[in-house]
């Protein structure tokens, strides 16, 4: 995300009480703990004129790097065409994904029959898997029950999809092939100097119990 998106994000940050309540779509039959507000990213619209099918076999766990975004607020940037593309490798133009997760609620940009840009450019990763991102915050409270919730909606999915355990990667698994083979250090949050480690298998274990 580049500078001027992060100052967009961050005076559309909001604490959850300024969220709209949670409610459950027609994504799925999502149980109560992972209710599924939609605000998807228009159709034909920023990323959204070049469809690619997903043909989900991984669910693909992120953080947002942008410390205070609400879920509420990375939709907006989202819908509003604001997070673009910084590579000429991106196939649509602009960064998408699935869902955001905050410490409120999870919100859904992209149908699941869709592909997002979120992972590999035209590599396998956005081909086979859902994209979430976590919110990141500065309480350690609040970013406690984000990783919490997401957890949640990656046990739901897991299950709906039939998608094996350890088909639930970070980002740090899928090899930038346009960038000399490069891991990128993500989710952040879940990671131990730059690798998946102690803080990713506890969240594997989360999404176990889930």
């Amino acid at each position: 995300m580049n500078r001027r998106s992060f100052l967009r994000l961050a005076t559309l940050g909001c604490a959850c009480c300024a969220v709209p309540a949670c409610t459950t779509t027609g994504t799925g039959t999502a149980p109560g703990p992972v209710a599924i507000r939609t605000d998807l990213i228009p159709n034909g619209r920023f990323g959204r004129q070049r469809k690619f099918p997903l043909c989900v076999r991984y669910i693909t766990i992120h953080s947002t790097g942008s410390r205070g975004g609400t879920a509420a607020a990375h939709a907006r940037l989202l819908r509003e065409g604001r997070i673009r593309a910084k590579t000429k490798w991106n196939r649509r133009g602009y960064n998408f994904w699935h869902f955001t997760v905050d410490d409120c609620e999870v919100v859904q940009h992209l149908p699941l029959s869709e592909a997002g840009e979120h992972a590999d450019h035209d590599g396998p990763g956005n081909a086979t898997s859902i994209g979430i991102e976590i919110c990141e915050f500065r309480e350690p409270a609040r970013q406690r029950a984000a990783i919490e919730r997401a957890a949640r909606l990656a046990a739901w999915l897991r299950r709906r999809f039939g998608v094996p355990p350890d088909h639930v990667v970070p980002h740090y698994f899928w090899t930038m092939h346009r960038f000399n083979n490069w891991h990128k250090p993500c989710p952040r949050i879940l990671m131990d100097g730059g690798r998946p480690g102690a803080k990713w298998e506890a969240f594997l274990r989360l999404v176990g119990r889930s």
